[in-house]
């Protein structure tokens, strides 16, 4: 009675702990199989044979020498039976599972075995996921340079990610109980962190600085150390916890772009002057000319000569409202250029009056296909850069050949308004030119009073407000830059 009472509570407790009871008779080679340990298995008891073969069938292919060696290991050298495998459910997924057990032995000899196998699938898969969880962590931690630290008040213990020894260049086994923990950081950077260290141990706050440190290889670098205080049930500071991070890269790219950028703040400054300068002394020469011509007396002068004194009148007044312009553009410290929305006929027959001589002495015809009528640009602009291409057009022309110049507007697909600028001139060799053509003092004819800054600034400005351009040129044939305006927002 005692005896089967006790074999009832032993499979009550092994069936509460989700496992399933085996046994091995050496000598008869007979093999029993709890209920239980089929039931974990998806199978009823008896549904497949309790037999070793069946048993070796079960387990996972990577797992079978595994649970060899460990059973060899028991039976010879009587080692500790523990092995976690998989093995093959009735559905064909397989499942982890402990299999533990003891041999007897008779003489020295095993003559029976029994254990049980636990089912710790839900346990493996929950370490699986963990273990995945810190390898991404862990690489995402050395991608980054950034690592974790921890450190104890009272026992003065200090807990490193491995990546944190890595920034700090020291070996996996490196002795952490430093005597001056800040002396691996420059001044004035040492007494920055130990004010801010003992700040966050006596008023509770965190931290968060960018650092210069020495490396045990020597290696200067710039460094990010945050931390904050961990606080102990009485509400003591008890552990500082926080991240450091290697920001050698990122901080020597801000260092560079700060310097770039007061180099080009500084640029600025002295563009500024320069145009205040040359707007002054061009204003004095445009002033002596406007008042040349009003001591003339356009009444006396025979009729040729009155038609070439008128011209030079327009000239002279076309000069004068371009200074303007550029005196209201530089006004100011800080240039605000301001787009309006801009009719493209104006701005052609603005040029078309300035360039009247040119245009008459080479035998040019301007031709307009304007199919999109405004854009949204700045006056100033768009007139330096439709005088610079007809100009360029006028300049590089056949020998002999007058020039036709047509000036295009549209819309693309993009809703982007474009500008072209097409003309049966010289052309350029764009194998030999094409990826200087918009560089500063370039020039791609010879004898011509050329000086390479019109498409520099042409550029520059179309690039200011968002825009680009292009150029498509054939030698002896001719040229088309195509203006890209930036699309209405």
């Amino acid at each position: 009675m005692e005896l089967t009472e006790s074999a009832e509570i032993l499979k009550l407790i092994i069936e509460g702990t989700n496992a399933g009871i085996w046994d091995w008779d050496f000598e008869t080679g007979e093999v029993y199989w709890s209920e239980n340990f089929y039931g974990l298995l998806g199978y009823v008891q008896g549904e497949i044979p309790a037999k070793i073969e069946t048993f070796y069938d079960l387990i996972h292919p990577e797992d079978k020498v595994l649970l060899a060696k460990a059973l060899n290991a028991h039976l010879k050298h009587k080692d500790p039976y523990r092995v976690e495998v998989r093995l093959r459910t009735k559905e064909n997924g397989y499942k982890y599972f402990e299999c533990t057990g003891k041999a007897v032995f008779e003489n020295g000899k095993p003559v029976r075995m029994a254990g049980c196998n636990a089912d710790i699938n839900e346990r493996k898969l929950l370490e699986n996921r963990l273990s995945q969880s810190e390898y991404l962590l862990s690489e995402a931690g050395r991608l980054a340079r950034m690592g974790g630290w921890e450190f104890d008040l009272g026992s003065q213990r200090n807990i490193w990610s491995k990546t944190v020894y890595d920034i700090y260049e020291l070996p996996y086994d490196a002795d952490l109980s430093f005597t001056n923990p800040y002396s691996y950081f420059l001044p004035p950077y040492d007494e920055m962190l130990k004010k801010a260290v003992e700040d966050t141990v006596s008023k509770g706050i965190i931290w968060d600085l960018e650092l210069q440190m020495l490396t045990e290889k020597g290696k200067v670098i710039w460094v990010r150390s945050y931390g904050e205080p961990v606080f102990d049930s009485a509400g003591n500071v008890a552990k500082l916890r926080g991240v450091f991070m290697d920001v050698e890269k990122y901080k020597t790219s801000e260092i560079a772009l700060n310097h770039s950028i007061e180099l080009i703040t500084q640029n600025n400054l002295q563009l500024k002057n320069f145009t205040h300068i040359l707007s002054h002394n061009i204003r004095n020469h445009a002033n002596n000319i406007a008042m040349l011509t009003s001591f003339i007396d356009s009444d006396s002068l025979e009729e040729e000569n009155a038609d070439l004194f008128q011209r030079i009148e327009k000239v002279s007044q076309g000069l004068n409202s371009t200074l303007d312009d550029l005196a209201e553009a530089i006004k100011v410290q800080d240039i605000e250029v301001i787009s309006d929305n801009i009719v493209f006929e104006d701005i052609i027959n603005g040029v078309v009056e300035v360039l009247e001589l040119d245009l008459e002495a080479s035998g040019a015809t301007i031709n307009k296909d304007l199919w999109t009528e405004k854009v949204l640009f700045p006056r100033l602009y768009l007139e330096s850069i439709i005088m610079n291409l007809v100009t360029n057009a006028i300049k590089y022309r056949k020998p002999d050949v007058p020039p036709v110049i047509t000036l295009r507007t549209y819309t693309d697909g993009n809703d982007c308004v474009v500008l072209e600028c097409q003309d049966n001139g010289l052309g350029i060799d764009l194998e030999i030119h094409g990826k200087k053509i918009f560089g500063l003092y370039k020039t791609f004819h010879e004898g011509k009073d050329s000086h390479g800054v019109g498409l520099f600034l042409t550029k520059t400005q179309i690039e200011s407000q968002g825009g680009h351009i292009s150029v498509d040129s054939e030698p002896n044939v001719g040229t088309t830059f195509k203006v890209v305006f930036k699309a209405k927002g």
